[in-house]
């Protein structure tokens, strides 16, 4: 009777993995957004007219920090009020910052804490954001969403980042 139990349990648990890895199998990879080149060379100073001294400050050491994003690029985050982050993409080779975070993002919950994670590869043209936006914000197609804990995927293309999928949590 146990050994009918025990097969029946990892026949269900098969079962699940295999769905679970179908189901995440069209969300976006690191891998089917490589870029050519990590970019090696000096960095650029910083470039930009921001007064603020917090950003101006933590622009400069982060450009100063190895490629982190899409071969020649740093993403750099910082707080911006109301216990939230926000985060920019800086050029290494300019020292241009290129594009924002499309939205802030909570870091401070009801519980003190918030789920934010911001994940990418020097390699790769994704970014991945996790957590709950402090702004409204929309999916895919333009719709509106109601506030939760998300997954959003975007593509860098140089300019912009571009919104190409979400995934509640």
């Amino acid at each position: 009777m146990a050994s009918k139990v025990s097969a029946f349990r990892l026949f269900w648990l098969g079962a699940l993995f295999l769905f679970s890895c179908f189901a995440q199998a069209d969300t976006p990879r690191f891998e089917n957004y490589k870029v050519e080149e990590i970019f090696q060379g000096q960095h650029h100073d910083v470039v930009t007219n921001d007064e603020n001294k917090s950003w101006a400050e933590g622009r400069k050491n982060a450009i100063k920090q190895p490629v982190n994003f899409a071969g020649h690029y740093v993403v750099y985050a910082n707080g911006c009020g109301g216990g939230s982050i926000c985060g920019e993409v800086l050029d290494v080779k300019t020292g241009e910052v290129v594009t924002s975070f499309p939205n802030a993002y909570y870091i401070i919950g009801n519980d003190g804490t918030a789920p934010y994670a911001a994940v990418y590869k020097p390699d790769s043209r994704l970014l991945v954001i996790m957590g709950v936006s402090a702004d409204p914000e929309v999916d895919v197609k333009g719709n509106d969403l109601d506030e939760g804990n998300r997954q959003r995927f975007y593509e860098f293309d140089g300019k912009k980042l571009t919104l190409i999928d979400v995934v509640d949590q």
